[in-house]
């Protein structure tokens, strides 16, 4: 067992800090079902009476909230420095995960060290500065009932107020509220200084390609860190590396304590559960010149389906099991601040704060009314006005063998958006693995005798390309593309004709172009798995760019299913 791995085991079994009322909330979470009070004439009313009045409004109240609304900071809270030892919480309003409202009537400044949670016994390190729903006793009275013997005082009213402490280790990334819903969140390694996890979807389309997110947070003081592992997951490519290798390497002149690296990655065309294996079962962590392996066997799955990516996401919301939703978040406090501590001597020192760093926040219908309203240059878009701006999106969904490619167009009015949606035929069994691209090469700008100012017979040459198929020898050709600078030509990616082989046949034919003045050759590097493409000028052209259509193919392995690449542009 690693280090990171003990500690992880460890910082699990470290005892909460939960005032009496939380505990109590958290084993009757049963805010239903509701029962009123019935008021008649000549009805005893007794204390029973008066506390089912009080529970049935708060029940309710409190289950909207959570079901509504969920937990999170609704407005101000902002959390920031006030010296290098002391913070201000400001005065603001919040959700807890048990649907009671928290309000700081205004704002409170606090010293760090001073605050319920701090421990003085290490200062290099990230601390959490949290908010939770606290009530207390107010107005003590004597009681005067004709059951009790003697006189006993009992607390008028209770004020409902807050607490605001510290928790020096984060939650568990998938804790937070809602984000299981969309994604799968993994720890992949923990210790006091260092934690690593990663973030993929639940959901991809056949060939759809998306981003395996690595998520890195560190101390101020903490070595440069390092963190790689192999991916195992048949079905899924890693389209930037060659051996499936996921990694970070942090910049020699970083100085940030939160890292977010993105890693595409590309679903092949079969349906179905994909488990993301780690090679071998080892990840390598390196902070410094310290080298740590810390196992890993699984990071995950993914399931590989052709629904509806929306449409799935939000039935899986609506058939939440109503337990599973009121049941208390692991945590029913927020955590509204990252403090960064720096240790200076015997002492600390705040480095930074990020605010909510975990992204609790309440999101209320009116921001998010604004927000679907918003054009592309990010203004406010008022109703019945135009945007001056549109946006393209696009998408290519796998249709049946049989089926004829189709085409759609359609423009979200709303949003100011264009969609197209191209459905392609899913490709039969074959025996090899097929990727192509569009790649530009920049030729010599035009001179003043344009059209005819580039020199007859220069060579020019593109940068090494990678065919994403890896090691091995692959058969490349390549095409020249006839070139229209046309707006919606470029949308579609349509062009008129590709030419390949010996152009100069089509010379002075009806089917002369600029393209047929192009002579293209193609370079492979087997042992790399890239190539570089070359062009010559053997005639009068108009353009200042070459723009080339390659394809790259390569045989595949008996027992192998066949691959698709999805189309690239460089």
């Amino acid at each position: 067992m690693t280090r990171g791995l003990a500690w992880m085991q460890s910082w699990s079994k470290k005892p909460e800090i939960y005032t009496q009322s939380e505990v109590f909330e958290m084993k009757n979470l049963r805010y239903f079902p509701h029962e009123r009070n019935v008021y008649f004439k000549g009805k005893l009313l007794t204390v029973r009476d008066f506390e089912s009045e009080q529970r049935y409004f708060n029940d309710k109240r409190r289950l909207t909230n959570r079901l509504l609304h969920g937990g999170g900071v609704v407005c101000g809270l902002q959390v920031i420095a006030v010296d290098e030892k002391q913070i201000s919480v400001e005065a603001g309003v919040a959700l807890d995960y048990l649907g009671r409202e928290i309000v700081l009537p205004e704002p409170v400044k606090l010293k760090l060290s001073m605050m319920e949670g701090f421990s003085n016994n290490d200062y290099a390190k990230n601390v959490y500065v949290c908010l939770a729903y606290d009530e207390k006793g107010k107005e003590q009275v004597f009681s005067v009932s004709e059951t009790v013997e003697q006189e006993m005082a009992e607390y008028n009213r209770v004020a409902e107020g807050y607490r605001l402490f510290i928790k020096e280790e984060p939650p568990h990334p998938a804790s937070i509220e809602g984000v299981q819903l969309v994604e799968q969140r993994v720890l992949l390694y923990a210790d006091p200084q260092v934690r690593i996890w990663q973030a993929t979807p639940r959901y991809v389309n056949p060939g759809e390609v998306f981003s395996l997110q690595l998520h890195i947070e560190k101390t101020v003081q903490t070595s440069r860190v390092q963190f790689e592992y192999k991916l195992d997951a048949p079905g899924l490519t890693v389209l930037e590396s060659s051996d499936g290798s996921v990694s970070f390497l942090e910049p020699v002149d970083g100085k940030e304590t939160d890292y977010v690296v993105s890693i595409p990655l590309k679903a092949g065309w079969d349906r179905g559960t994909v488990e993301l294996a780690v090679l071998g079962g080892k990840a390598e962590v390196r902070l410094g010149d310290r080298l740590v392996h810390t196992d890993l066997v699984s990071v995950g799955k993914i399931e590989i389906t052709s629904d509806n990516l929306v449409e799935r996401l939000v039935s899986d919301y609506y058939n939440r099991k109503l337990d599973h939703v009121t049941q208390a978040n692991e945590q029913p406090f927020l955590y509204l601040a990252k403090v960064c501590l720096l240790q200076m001597n015997a002492t600390y020192v705040i480095e930074k704060v990020v605010p909510v760093p975990f992204g609790e926040y309440v999101y209320t219908p009116a921001l998010l009314q604004k927000l679907a309203l918003r054009g592309q240059k990010g203004r406010p878009v008022e109703q019945g006005s135009h945007a001056d701006s549109f946006r393209v999106t696009t998408r290519v969904k796998e249709i049946a063998a049989t089926d004829k490619p189709q085409f759609d167009v359609s423009y979200d009015n709303l949003a100011s958006v264009y969609q197209f949606e191209l459905g392609l035929p899913r490709p039969g069994k074959a025996n090899e693995q097929v990727a192509t691209g569009v790649v530009e090469i920049p030729i010599d700008p035009y001179s003043s005798n344009w059209p005819f100012g580039v020199k007859i017979g220069n060579r020019y040459f593109s940068e090494e390309l990678k065919h994403s198929l890896g090691k091995g020898n692959v058969y490349v050709s390549a095409g020249i593309e006839d070139f229209h600078a046309d707006v919606i030509d470029e949308l579609l990616s349509q062009h008129e004709q590709v030419m390949y082989g010996h152009t100069s046949v089509f010379d002075d034919s009806e089917y002369a172009i600029d393209a047929a003045h192009f002579a293209v050759g193609v370079i492979v590097y087997p042992q790399k798995g890239t190539f570089r493409i070359g062009v010559q000028v053997k005639g009068p052209v108009q353009t200042d760019r070459a723009r080339i259509r390659w394809w790259a193919i390569k045989p595949l392995a008996e027992g192998t299913e066949d691959v698709v690449i999805q189309d690239s542009e460089e």
